[in-house]
């Protein structure tokens, strides 16, 4: 049975009458028997809450819970400060009233932070499952849903710092689940974090150390038989061997080291730009990727008229690729897709995959639709079916195709038959070093020319390429006849 605070009041208060009482009529020994029981009952009552601690300890199992607002940024632009604020509190209270008095809830850095007891994570998972459920009540509205993300730490010995890190770790986890509101911390997570941290300061590393390559993949035209621009991809370049991008492009994208690419591949491309125009070699215009991340920059726009200034490239040497994947941010990207649409050609890359939307077409100046190679390498009749309603719709709005991943013949010749003439992929080339790149670009525009001639009884057949007006030269004796051609 359990003695409350009250009970507790009123047999102190007796006992202290009692006490008086013995004094008063100086029934010393009386009264020093009296004191030396309550001591020993003081002690026998402390080993049995000693006993009762260790059972409950043996018993219970505690568990540490980061609570966070799903899209805090956007809520706060939805309700107004003021009712966000209010919401936050009612949130507070919906956490309370799951919990027995005996767990505790604190709030911190905008985090609800719970310490409670557990027998099994089923428990755990009805109570998280519960509390998500009674706070996205609170918001009745079609445009905007409330919902709460949930990371659990069963607690262990390493002490409170630790295991709150990794409820931390787990929050954060939570939110890259999508549709999972809670994620419950292993020990993998950590590793997994270790990791991570390596590949992003080995990333920084190579930034510094210029260890990134600017490779350029050329668009061909198959019609007109011509290059009508190119892509500057990235390459990460370590002991003289290039590092595959699926090795470090998902660390970058998540701790926002894209920005950073972004902006040196730019810098790195006005460079080459304004050294072909040294050259008078003529190019077409060249695509830079840019992430949705780097649209959240504020200072981003003039950084990019500050790079086409420095190096005197025209805005129709660059194109804009707008990648679909991104983090939340608190500057809308769309609102810069906007503004750079008026100053850039703005083209949509990977179109189909990711965050993609079809809205996009209406509210942007996109001059260019990128398909992804996805939607070309499936050859099912249900992907033929979406490939050519896509191909349909973005000729009915009158925007330009060019089809990345174009590996066969037999590929080219569908996209052929169905009006797409520009393609990118390994088919036609590779992605090129700059050198590589410059040799391909001079090599379009040289005319090429047949020249026979006769050396003894035989006749040989040899190919002049014409540079800039100067002819390439060819050691022979005898010509015996000399006509351009066409074939090479």
């Amino acid at each position: 049975m359990k003695i409350n605070n009250i009970e507790i009041l009123i047999i102190n208060f007796f006992v202290i009458i009692f006490s008086v009482f013995l004094l008063i009529y100086n029934y010393n020994f009386l009264f020093l028997i009296f004191i030396c029981l309550l001591i020993f009952i003081d002690i026998l009552h402390f080993f049995i809450n000693n006993i009762k601690v260790r059972y409950n300890i043996m018993s219970y199992r505690k568990a540490l819970i980061d609570v966070e607002i799903d899209n805090q940024s956007v809520l706060k632009l939805y309700l107004g400060e003021k009712k966000e604020k209010e919401t936050r509190n009612k949130i507070y209270k919906i956490i309370n009233s799951n919990l027995s008095k005996s767990h505790v809830v604190k709030k911190y850095n905008n985090h609800y932070l719970i310490l409670l007891k557990y027998t099994n994570t089923n428990e755990l998972i009805s109570l998280v499952s519960r509390i998500n459920d009674e706070a996205g009540k609170l918001i009745d509205s079609d445009v905007f849903s409330l919902s709460l993300r949930f990371g659990i730490q069963l607690c262990d010995e390493n002490g409170f710092v630790s295991n709150k890190n990794r409820a931390a770790i787990a929050c954060n986890n939570a939110k890259r689940e999508g549709m999972n509101y809670y994620y419950i911390y292993n020990d993998e997570d950590i590793e997994t974090l270790i990791n991570e941290k390596k590949i992003l300061d080995s990333l920084v590393k190579s930034l510094k150390n210029n260890d990134f390559e600017i490779y350029y993949q050329p668009k061909y035209d198959f019609k007109n038989k011509k290059i009508v621009g190119s892509e500057a991809l990235v390459r990460l370049i370590q002991d003289g061997n290039i590092v595959p991008a699926k090795d470090f492009i998902d660390v970058a994208e998540k701790y926002g080291f894209t920005t950073y690419l972004d902006k040196y591949v730019l810098r790195e491309v006005c460079k080459k730009i304004n050294e072909l125009k040294k050259d008078k070699i003529e190019f077409n215009t060249i695509s830079v990727n840019v992430s949705r991340n780097t649209l959240c920059e504020k200072q981003m726009i003039d950084f990019y008229k500050n790079m086409l200034e420095r190096y005197n490239v025209s805005k129709k040497d660059i194109e804009l690729e707008v990648t679909e994947r991104t983090e939340n941010g608190l500057v809308s990207s769309d609102d810069k897709i906007h503004e750079l649409s008026k100053i850039f050609n703005v083209a949509i890359d990977d179109f189909g995959i990711g965050n993609s939307s079809i809205s996009m077409l209406f509210e942007h100046r996109i001059k260019t639709i990128k398909i992804d190679r996805q939607f070309v390498i499936d050859e099912s009749e249900k992907g033929r079916t979406i490939l050519n309603n896509m191909i349909r719709l973005i000729k009915d709005l009158d925007f330009d195709i060019v089809v990345e991943g174009v590996e066969t013949v037999e590929q080219q010749e569908y996209l052929r038959s169905k009006g797409c003439n520009v393609i990118q992929g390994y088919l036609y080339s590779k992605p090129l070093t700059f050198k590589e790149y410059r040799e391909k670009l001079t090599l379009e525009r040289v005319g090429w020319y047949c020249v026979r001639f006769k050396r003894g009884n035989r006749i040989y057949k040899r190919f002049l390429r014409l540079y800039n007006c100067y002819w390439s030269t060819i050691v022979c004796n005898d010509f015996y006849h000399f006509s351009s051609t066409s074939s090479r």
